[in-house]
C-alpha cells in the first residue's frame, strides 16, 4: 500500500440528481493533472447519469446502503485499490455526521467538501428539508448551484446558502454559459456612510455576513451591538469571541456567529455572558484565526445583567 504520501480525500455531496456525477466527471476526473493518479470514486448513490467511459486510472466502488458505510469499508477500499486520490460522492440524506464520524485509514486526509445544488429544485428541498439542507452545507468550502437561469432569484439562493456555509464560495452555473458572473448589490439596513454602525438583533447577521464578504467596507469603522461572549480554550487571555446565536435555516439549527475581539480585561468576562460592546474594526492576522481576518478592538464594554 502507498504509505509514503498523504492521500487526499474529497467529498462531493448534494441531494439526488443535483448534478454531482457530471461535476465529478468534468471538473475532477477530467483534470489532466490527475491522469497519473490511482483514483477511487466511492459512490453512495445511483443517479440518472452514469459513469460511462471512465479513464483506466479510475475505479468506482459503490455503496448501495447506508448501513454499508462504516470503518471497514474505507479500509477495504484502501487494501483493494491502493488509491492515491479518493473521491466520495455522498448522499446527503444519510447525514454528514455519518460520514465524518467514520474512521479512515492512516494517510487519508480529508481535504475539501464541495456541495452541488440543483437550482430548479432548490426551493422544494430548502423548505421541506431545512435541517438536512443546513447539515449538508455546514462544512463546504464551495457551493455550486447548477442549472441556473439568468432570471433566477440569486439573492434568494445566496441569502439561504450563506448562513449555512459561511466560509464557502458560491458559484452559479448555467448549462450553456458555464459559470455566471453574478454581482448582488444589496441595500443594507444601516448606512455605510457613517463611521459608527449600531446593530440590533435583526441586523446583526446581515452585518456579520456582509463583513465576511466585504471586509474592506468596514475597516476603520466602529460597531456597537449586544454581544454574547465566547471564550474558547485556545484563545489568548486578552481575546474572546464576540457574537450571537443565529438561526441558520430553521429553529432547530442555531449556530454561534462571531468575530475575534481584543479586550485587555477579557479575564473579567464570563463565558456566555452578554455585553454591550463598542469596537473598532480592523483586518489583521491573529493566532485565533490562524490567518488574517476581521478583528474587533474593544473601545468600551458593559457587562449586562443576567436574565432568567
Amino acid at each position: 500500500m502507498n504509505a509514503e504520501r498523504e492521500i487526499p480525500v474529497f467529498i462531493i455531496n448534494g441531494f439526488l440528481e443535483a448534478g454531482k456525477t457530471s461535476f465529478i466527471k468534468e471538473a475532477i476526473i477530467g483534470d489532466p493533472k490527475l491522469k497519473k493518479e490511482r483514483i477511487v470514486l466511492i459512490s453512495c448513490e445511483e443517479g440518472i447519469e452514469e459513469y460511462d467511459g471512465l479513464p483506466k486510472n479510475v475505479t468506482i466502488h459503490t455503496v448501495e446502503d447506508e448501513d454499508d458505510l462504516h470503518e471497514d469499508l474505507f479500509f477495504e477500499v484502501a487494501a483493494l485499490y491502493d488509491p492515491t486520490y479518493v473521491l466520495i460522492e455522498y448522499n446527503s440524506i444519510w447525514g454528514m455526521d455519518k460520514l465524518y464520524d467514520t474512521a479512515m485509514p492512516d494517510g487519508w486526509v480529508l481535504v475539501d467538501q464541495i456541495t452541488v445544488i440543483d437550482a430548479p429544485t432548490f426551493d422544494n428541498y430548502f423548505n421541506n428539508m431545512k435541517s438536512i439542507f443546513a447539515d449538508m452545507l455546514r462544512s463546504s468550502s464551495m457551493v455550486l448551484v447548477k442549472r441556473c437561469k439568468v432570471d433566477d432569484d440569486f439573492k434568494y439562493f445566496r441569502d439561504n446558502i450563506r448562513p449555512c456555509a459561511l466560509q464557502a464560495e458560491i458559484m452559479y452555473m448555467n448549462d450553456e454559459e458555464g459559470v455566471l458572473d453574478i454581482t448582488l448589490e444589496d441595500e443594507l439596513p444601516y448606512s455605510l456612510e457613517s463611521d459608527n454602525i449600531e446593530l440590533h438583533s435583526d441586523t446583526f447577521v446581515t452585518w456579520y455576513i456582509d463583513m465576511l464578504d466585504n471586509v474592506e467596507r468596514y475597516i476603520g469603522k466602529t460597531v456597537e451591538f449586544t454581544a454574547l461572549v465566547g471564550k474558547p480554550d485556545y484563545f489568548r487571555p486578552e481575546y474572546f469571541m464576540a457574537g450571537n446565536m443565529v438561526m441558520t435555516c430553521c429553529e432547530d439549527d442555531m449556530q454561534f456567529f462571531g468575530y475575534v475581539c481584543h479586550y485587555d480585561k477579557t479575564p473579567q468576562l464570563e463565558e456566555g455572558c452578554y455585553i454591550k460592546l463598542k469596537a473598532r474594526i480592523e483586518f489583521d492576522f491573529t493566532t485565533e484565526y490562524e490567518e488574517e481576518g476581521p478583528l474587533l478592538i474593544a473601545e468600551s464594554v458593559e457587562i449586562l445583567p443576567k436574565e432568567e
